[in-house]
């Protein structure tokens, strides 16, 4: 035998199917006790969620607890903080290795002196180039014979 679906059931209690799939359901009902068990359970959890229960607490009671809601979340706060700071100083650590991994190379390597003649090197080109330019001289290029015989 086929049981119900909460689906079923609920739309059953809510009075959402039509006669004949409540007649249905309804027989099915009378012949499965595990399905009129679930129809139940779910009539006393629809009453408890339409009523609630209504609860009072002394003031003490909802203070202490108020007070040991702040106290947790003061600790958490102090904690995050704890872990920041504990973060940004690995942070830093591993940034000041870098840098200093990073100025070790530079110099092992004589970057500085590199970069230096590379510059020097551009500012003569440059200052070649624009004499030429200023002097308008015609740029001769010499071309090897191998190219000139392949153009014949």
């Amino acid at each position: 035998m086929k049981h119900l679906t909460s689906e079923q059931l609920l739309s059953y209690q809510q009075n959402k199917l039509s006669k004949k799939e409540s007649l249905m359901l309804e027989q099915h009902l009378n012949e499965c006790s595990s399905c009129e068990a679930e129809l139940e359970l779910l009539k006393e959890l629809q009453e408890e969620w339409m009523n609630p229960p209504d609860y009072h607490f002394s003031d003490d009671f909802v203070n202490e607890i108020m007070k040991q809601t702040e106290l947790i979340e003061i600790k958490e706060q102090v904690n995050e903080m704890k872990s920041n700071n504990h973060n940004s100083k690995k942070v830093r650590f591993i940034h000041l290795v870098l840098a200093a991994a990073a100025t070790f190379l530079f110099f092992q390597f004589q970057l500085a002196e590199r970069i230096s003649n590379s510059n020097r090197q551009v500012v003569q080109t440059i200052d070649q180039t624009s004499s030429l330019i200023e002097k308008s001289e015609k740029i001769t290029i010499s071309i090897p014979k191998i190219l000139k015989e392949n153009k014949k």
